[in-house]
């Protein structure tokens, strides 16, 4: 790829360090996020990304939203566009595995219909993450969790990190600029190719 791929950074001594492992909840994951400490925590699967990004916009208000994700079901596509029908969520991109479209053609349905239909962008996509942004906030969210609940260990890392939010918009800007918005719907191979060229 022409463009860095790595961001380095010294390790941060502001660090929360959380063992998540009672009944806690996203939401009091996050009771301490601010804009100076990086919160780092283990679970043992009580609570979902999703419940972990509803948390986080309670905190930041409004926001943009960019999500990478192997994959969301119907119904947690669905909440999270009537989070945009109900203002909490301002924009939001998806980038998603290529497989995502062919498996739940309904959930990319109401995706697109909520958050238009340059929203989604397939590759083989594995990795999981969320930017949140206004102007108050440039917030990375870091886990191992996909949007639904899953009852083992999960980790994730939060911090308001500017620099490391415009790394990764970047890579995600060069993403939706390579790709035309209606790749989902070609053959593997072409996802595959197009995924190999990205330059």
């Amino acid at each position: 790829m022409d463009f860095q791929t790595q961001h380095r950074k010294p390790v941060s001594e502001q660090r929360r360090l959380m063992l998540l492992w009672r009944k806690q909840s996203a939401v009091d994951a996050l009771t301490d996020l601010d804009h100076e400490h990086e919160i780092f925590g283990f679970t043992k699967g009580q609570f979902s990304l999703l419940d972990l990004m509803k948390a986080v916009l309670t905190k930041t208000g409004p926001a943009d939203v960019s999500l990478s994700t192997w994959t969301a079901s119907k119904q947690e596509a669905i909440e999270l566009t009537a989070m945009k029908g109900a203002g909490t969520i301002r924009t939001m991109r998806w980038l998603v595995d290529l497989t995502f479209v062919r498996r739940d053609p309904e959930a990319a349905h109401a995706i697109r219909q909520a958050f238009g239909v340059e929203a989604i962008r397939v590759a083989n996509v594995h990795s999981k993450f969320v930017l949140f942004s206004n102007d108050a906030w440039k917030l990375v969210l870091r886990t191992s969790m996909n949007l639904n609940m899953n009852p083992r260990t999960e980790d994730f890392t939060i911090a308001h990190d500017p620099t490391l939010f415009d790394f990764i918009s970047a890579m995600l800007a060069k993403i939706w600029a390579h790709q035309p918005g209606s790749l989902d719907k070609h053959r593997p191979y072409d996802v595959h190719k197009i995924f190999r060229e990205l330059t």
